[in-house]
């Protein structure tokens, strides 16, 4: 019974800190209810972005892959290094894990977005194309990730899967080496 007393009060307790963040979420700088259904915060809404077009984020996407300043990494390479005009140069790059030096085959991009969410990386874990363009920053261009919900991950994700237009939508497919 005092078990049972004890989770109603952490319970109420928690529906309570709900309600005081839910009612001021609006006063803190920066931060908007996104809804009052699901009582959620955020830094804003989907209103509050800017419009841009498919081609615009497509034509931002191109200009991020071949900038060898994206995600501040530390390389001087851009995606396009590896990967020119989305295809690939062939051969193999080294990456490092658990402190173990290994050749990783350098994939084509055409087509590749067709194959997520997809098994990837030698921890052999699900990802979706936003976390593989992710991996690649960080691993071989030594760069820091791009935030998800950011204009910049969205723009390089539409211009990556833009080369794969006309491909059949197979998830978990193999990558395509040269």
């Amino acid at each position: 019974m005092k078990m049972a007393k004890v989770i109603l009060l952490l319970g109420s307790v928690a529906i309570l800190l709900g309600v005081v963040t839910y009612a001021g979420a609006a006063s803190l700088p920066g931060m908007k209810l996104l809804s009052p259904e699901t009582g959620m915060v955020g830094m804003g809404t989907m209103a509050d972005m800017d419009i841009v077009t498919l081609k615009d984020s497509v034509k931002a996407g191109n200009k991020m892959f071949n900038d060898p300043k994206l995600g501040h990494n530390t390389t001087g390479q851009s995606c396009a290094s590896c990967h020119e005009g989305g295809g690939s140069v062939g051969g193999a790059t080294e990456m490092k894990w658990k402190g173990q030096a290994m050749q990783v085959a350098i994939p084509t991009l055409k087509g590749a977005a067709a194959h997520f969410p997809a098994v990837r990386g030698p921890m052999k874990v699900v990802t979706d194309l936003a976390g593989m363009n992710n991996m690649c920053l960080m691993t071989f261009l030594k760069g820091k990730p791009l935030n998800r919900n950011s204009h910049q991950a969205i723009d390089l994700e539409s211009y990556v899967a833009s080369l794969s237009k006309g491909k059949r939508y197979e998830p978990g497919g193999k990558p395509t080496l040269p």
